[in-house]
C-alpha cells in the first residue's frame, strides 16, 4: 500500500501496519539490533494485525497479507528475515 492510497480510516490503518511491518522487517535482517526496540515493534505490528482482524480491514495489498497467513503471528514472520547462522 502507498501513502497516496490512503483514503479511508481502515486504509490508515493497514498503511502504518504495512509501514510497521516494513520496520520489524528491516530490524529483523540486522545483525545486530538492540532486542527491546526489536520486541517493541514486533508487540506494536502484532497489535496492529489484531485490530485489522477484529475490525475487518482488508490486508490485501500490504505485508500483513504473509501475517495473517502465518496463525503464529508476526513473531514467527519476522523469523524469516533474521540472519541464518
Amino acid at each position: 500500500m502507498r501513502e497516496c492510497d490512503v483514503r479511508t480510516i481502515a486504509q490508515a490503518l493497514a498503511y502504518v501496519t504495512d509501514c510497521n511491518l516494513a520496520t520489524v522487517c528491516n530490524m529483523a535482517s540486522k545483525k545486530s539490533r538492540p532486542k527491546h526496540e526489536y520486541d517493541r515493534q514486533i508487540n506494536i505490528a502484532q497489535k496492529a494485525i489484531n485490530w485489522m482482524r477484529e475490525m475487518g480491514v482488508d490486508e490485501r495489498s500490504t505485508r500483513a497479507t504473509d501475517v495473517c497467513r502465518d496463525i503464529d503471528g508476526v513473531r514467527v514472520w519476522a523469523r524469516k528475515y533474521e540472519p541464518k547462522d
